[in-house]
């Protein structure tokens, strides 16, 4: 890992040093803001991508930079290997659930709790010039804001976000482990399974005593999001079914959904776009619940489906 980044990505990047300083130092207000409905309805979301030439050094920093930081198992999202599928999968088995979320996860994550994580990582040897550098790099500093936080929308946010999480992943696993409770992370999602009910309400406890002891991040849980489930009602664990019998299911949303997409191609009314979720649904299904997909290849052909 080079000791001065300024010179090894300008060497790299082909830009000079003196535009390629100017443009860190610019970076944090080079983003492109707007906001999206939140899923649950209530609410809007901020999504800050940032500008064209600010995304190019942040690619440099995943490939030369980010290899060194550690991410713990329990971290399911945007880890290569990993999906929600998996994530779901690993509460399947046990009948009780406990399900937390964190407020404003990314936002949260401050440019000091970056600065504090690279003091505990030990494969890097940066001066202190060059952590500067990697703040402005991959936070943005709002309008009216004083403090650097992580973008959503920013392509080194999701792991960065993971890496800095992994004490708190730590702590917890460790906890789970020592008492038969499984234990997954996917971005502010927080997911526990168990046998004991009881054991919920122990967890969530220890939960916030795990984020009061922590030097950093700075997170709250979103007390309207937790969850307190079991094969009584409907188990869902990113936005996947937990049946009874301990397995994984799409659910009927998605279901229907992709029952109406296929009838909708083969009238000829499925745009490109559409296509090509109808694509990624199905190959998404294969591996959730495949037992859907003969039934799919049962009620529109074999051939049908094949051809999408």
């Amino acid at each position: 890992m080079p000791t001065t980044i300024l010179g090894e990505m300008s060497d790299d990047l082909l830009i000079p040093k003196k535009k390629l300083d100017y443009l860190i130092r610019s970076a944090p207000y080079r983003y492109k803001v707007y906001q999206i409905p939140k899923n649950s309805g209530s609410g809007f979301r901020t999504i800050a991508q940032p500008a064209r030439e600010v995304k190019k050094i942040q690619y440099w920093v995943i490939k030369n930079v980010f290899p060194s930081y550690s991410v713990h198992q329990a971290a399911s999202a945007y880890m290569k290997g990993k999906n929600i599928f998996q994530n779901a999968e690993a509460h399947a088995s046990k009948p009780y659930l406990l399900k937390l979320d964190f407020e404003d996860f990314f936002p949260s994550i401050k440019g000091d709790d970056f600065l504090k994580y690279s003091k505990t990582n030990n494969s890097l040897s940066l001066s202190t010039a060059d952590l500067q550098r990697l703040v402005r790099i991959l936070f943005r500093l709002p309008e009216r804001n004083n403090d650097f936080q992580l973008s959503i929308g920013a392509p080194t946010s999701p792991f960065l976000s993971n890496a800095i999480m992994f004490e708190f992943d730590s702590l917890l696993f460790s906890y789970c482990s020592e008492n038969n409770i499984s234990y997954t992370r996917y971005a502010d999602d927080l997911a526990f399974s168990m046998h004991d009910m009881k054991q919920r309400g122990e967890v969530l406890q220890k939960v916030k005593i795990v984020l009061k002891s922590l030097s950093f991040p700075t997170l709250k849980l979103n007390k309207r999001k937790t969850v307190f489930g079991s094969k009584a009602h409907r188990r869902l664990v990113t936005g996947l079914i937990l049946t009874n019998a301990g397995e994984v299911s799409l659910g009927r949303d998605n279901k229907r959904r992709i029952r109406a997409q296929i009838h909708h191609l083969l009238q000829g009314k499925l745009s490109d776009e559409g296509k090509k979720y109808l694509r990624g649904m199905l190959s998404f299904a294969r591996d959730v619940e495949p037992k859907f997909i003969e039934r799919m290849k049962n009620k529109y052909g074999e051939q049908t489906i094949k051809n999408i």
